[in-house]
């Protein structure tokens, strides 16, 4: 039987990295330890990577080089990396965010992790659920 796949919102991404606790850290946890597959590309890793380096994130949280190159490393090699091959324009308050979508289209996602309203107005698409943090935490403690 296949592992659940997940595409993480960078926003579930980058408050599981700075909050030593609370759902998004606890599914970033749980990521780690295989319990599900995250599927991720090279856009989405692109815009986690760039808004941990922002100043007032980099600096405020304390994170360093390591840190960054712990995840980096985590995205590029411990999850199912997708090509960007997919191009959607479903999210019309915020174009930004078709991306999330296309990579669980292109990755086979069976959910979408987010905190970001326009995503979770859909709840489903294409038969991928769309989650908050402690919905998708309650789902997999189950």
């Amino acid at each position: 039987m296949r592992k659940i796949r997940a595409v993480l919102d960078t926003n579930v991404v980058v408050s599981g990295i700075i909050s030593p606790k609370g759902a998004a850290r606890n599914i970033l946890d749980l990521a780690r330890k295989d319990v599900f597959k995250v599927v991720t590309s090279v856009s989405i890793n692109h815009e986690i990577l760039n808004v941990l380096h922002r100043d007032y994130i980099y600096v405020k949280y304390n994170l360093t080089e390591e840190i960054v190159d712990d995840i980096s490393a985590f995205l590029y090699e411990g999850t199912i990396l997708t090509e960007d091959l997919y191009l959607l324009s479903k999210v019309k308050k915020d174009p930004d965010d078709d991306k999330f979508l296309a990579c669980a289209v292109e990755g086979e996602a069976d959910y979408i992790v987010s905190g970001d309203e326009h995503l979770l107005d859909f709840k489903c698409y294409m038969n991928i659920q769309i989650l908050d943090a402690r919905s998708f935490l309650k789902f997999l403690k189950t």
